[in-house]
């Protein structure tokens, strides 16, 4: 699994439509801090792959690996589950 997410949003807690808040658990997120060019190859290596956050999913989309059309949105921030 791979894990890749817009370094501010670390920390943050996200508002679900049904009331329920989500964290984005630097347990979960934070590990290596990585340059939006680096994402294309850390998605490579995964096979279940969570992205949350605008420029990891644009780097994401730019490199072919998602689609804009499969981005939903939690709380206002755009998120993509990959399964290759």
């Amino acid at each position: 699994m791979v894990a890749i997410c817009d370094e501010e949003l670390v920390g943050r807690r996200l508002r679900l439509p049904s009331g329920c808040t989500v964290v984005v658990a630097e347990s979960f997120y934070k590990g290596v801090l990585i340059d939006q060019t680096d994402v294309a190859g850390y998605i490579r290596n995964g096979s279940i792959i969570n992205l949350l956050g605008e420029r990891c999913i644009e780097a994401a989309v730019r490199s072919g690996l998602a689609r804009k059309d499969s981005v939903q949105y939690v709380d206002g921030i755009p998120h993509i589950q990959l399964y290759l």
